[in-house]
This record gives structure tokens, C-alpha cells and sequence, in this order.
């Protein structure tokens, strides 16, 4: 049997669907009817769901493995409102991060508002493409996270989200791009890129688009939070595998909806990518622990060729 050269690895931390606490109100300017429901699920459930202390244990177990890249795929905030916003910042500031990627969730784009104000509060994590504008990208060594944008303002009791033609135009072209380098091409997005994962009314509603890209130009990776569970599928009609995360901050419990993260591997060797994804979860009695669903759950991805 050939012997495979393993020539570099990259440590990833992805988390996911932070909800960092409300602290303050909502301003006059800033009410909207599906700000005021969301505010009414804060105060009536999701306070005593999402806590900050769990979200901490979290983000210490993950820094402490000294990831080279960290992840987020969306949902920092609850209402989407400025002093949110903010707030993520100091939090994000106080923790020491390495290069960090984040891509916005439905709760960062809850209603129709100018963003300008919000995106600079959080620049040093959202790394725009200069090349592919709505995209973000982010790279250590031979792995590059694309992120992909799907926060769109939906009606009351609705969560969908979306690409966008554009956008796909131009994660096409990255993914072809990535692959004439040999890079190994992780994509981000909020909502879940695979089937029955969430409800109708939390779906990507241009799914099979994106599905149909991927079985074109490929991919390595997928990663996505939206569900508040830790779970792992494939892209239809592909080997491209799916991998989400619980939210970061939810109450201990049944081990693929705690708080936790996951932590992912990426090798690439003399035959092809190896990436191996282990899953970190919070106990009721306030330990990290491996999760056995998810645990050195290991793929070996032979490196695409470039397209012709």
C-alpha cells in the first residue's frame, strides 16, 4: 500500500447561533412588530435557554485547543439592533481570538434596516472579498473559508433566508478560483445547506440552487448553524460533507442541542484532504465533553482538479 505524506493541517473552531443576553431596550426608532414578538420570546423563554456563562464555557474549551481559524456562522444577536451589535463587538473584543470569520444570521437582519453602522462595529471579523463582492473569505495556510451571506429580513414568525443570484455568481467563480490554487474551499452560511434540517418557514429558500453549484463546482466543506443542533449530512447528489452546530450558549441537556462546537481538522496529504470533525458539548454538570455522534468523524477528500 502507498505510503500518504500528511504536508500540513489547519485547526478550525466553528461555533454557532451565539445569542449573546439582551442588556438594554429597544429604542423608538429601532421598534418593528417583529422586533417587539422577538423581544416577547426573549423575556418569556429564550432568556432561560441561552445563557452567557454556558456560551463563556464554550468559547474556553474552544480556545484552548489554539485553533487557527475560528468560524461563526451567524446569530450573535437576538433583535438585531445596534446596541447588540455593540455589545458582540466588546464581547468579541475580550476574548482573544484568533482570525476569526463571521457570517450574519437571521437575527442580525431581523427587519429592513441600513447596515453600514453595524458592519463597522464588527469589521475586524466579517473580511469582505475584495474580488467577490458579498462574499467574505479568510485563509490560513491552504484552507480557505468562503462565507456566504443568507440574512434577509422575512415576515413576523417567518426565518428563511437566501443567496441571492449575485451572490452564487460569485461563489462560483471563488470556488473555481480556490480550486485553480489547491486550496481546500470550506464554505459558511447561516441556514442549513441540507433537507429537513429546519422547518418550512426556517428554510434557504434557494437550497436547490446552491445544491446545484456545489454538484458543479464542489466544495470540501460545509458548515452552517440555523437548527440549534449538531448534525451532519451531505450535499444531494454529492460526498461534499454538511456539518452543523448547536447554539453556543443553549442549556445543557440531550448532547446534540447543548452548547457546544466542533472542532475540525484539515490535513491535506499526497492523495487529498483529510478532515476530521469532533464534536464538543456541554453536560449538565458543566464539563466539556466529546460527543460520540460526531466524535473523529473522518473523510478523506481527494483534491479537485481545476475545472477546464
Amino acid at each position: 500500500m502507498k505510503a500518504v505524506t500528511v504536508l500540513a493541517s489547519v485547526w478550525i473552531a466553528h461555533l454557532s447561533d451565539l445569542h449573546l443576553p439582551i442588556t438594554g431596550r429597544l429604542r423608538l426608532r429601532e421598534i418593528r412588530l417583529k422586533r417587539i414578538l422577538s423581544m416577547l420570546s426573549w423575556l418569556t423563554r429564550r432568556q432561560h435557554i441561552h445563557k452567557l456563562n454556558w456560551l463563556n464555557d464554550v468559547m474556553r474549551d474552544a480556545l484552548s485547543t489554539n485553533p487557527d481559524l475560528l468560524a461563526i456562522t451567524g446569530d450573535l444577536t437576538n433583535l438585531g439592533t445596534l446596541e447588540e451589535f455593540r455589545d458582540a463587538q466588546h464581547w468579541l473584543e475580550a476574548q482573544k481570538l484568533p482570525p476569526t470569520l463571521i457570517v450574519a444570521g437571521n437575527h442580525e437582519a431581523l427587519v429592513h434596516e441600513t447596515h453600514p453602522p453595524k458592519q463597522a462595529l464588527w469589521a475586524p471579523w466579517l473580511h469582505p472579498a475584495s474580488q467577490y463582492p458579498g462574499l467574505s473569505c479568510l485563509n490560513a495556510d491552504n484552507v480557505l473559508l468562503i462565507g456566504v451571506n443568507t440574512a434577509r429580513p422575512s415576515p413576523p414568525f417567518m426565518a428563511t433566508g437566501a443567496i441571492g443570484p449575485a451572490q452564487l455568481e460569485q461563489l462560483k467563480q471563488c470556488l473555481r478560483d480556490a480550486r485553480a490554487k489547491g486550496l481546500c474551499r470550506v464554505v459558511l452560511l447561516h441556514h442549513p445547506a441540507g433537507h429537513g434540517l429546519v422547518v418550512w418557514r426556517k428554510r434557504l429558500e434557494d437550497l436547490h440552487a446552491l445544491e446545484n453549484l456545489l454538484q458543479r463546482e464542489g466544495a470540501e466543506l460545509v458548515l452552517h448553524g440555523h437548527s440549534h443542533h449538531a448534525t451532519s449530512c451531505h450535499i444531494a447528489g454529492t460526498d461534499i460533507p454538511v456539518i452543523s452546530s448547536s447554539s453556543a450558549s443553549h442549556a445543557p441537556g440531550q448532547d446534540d442541542s447543548a452548547a457546544g462546537w466542533n472542532h475540525i481538522g484539515i490535513k491535506k496529504t499526497t492523495t487529498g484532504w483529510n478532515i476530521t470533525v469532533r464534536r464538543r458539548f456541554l453536560t449538565p454538570a458543566g464539563a466539556m465533553c466529546d460527543s460520540p455522534h460526531l466524535q473523529h468523524y473522518s473523510l478523506n477528500r481527494p483534491v479537485p482538479l481545476p475545472s477546464p
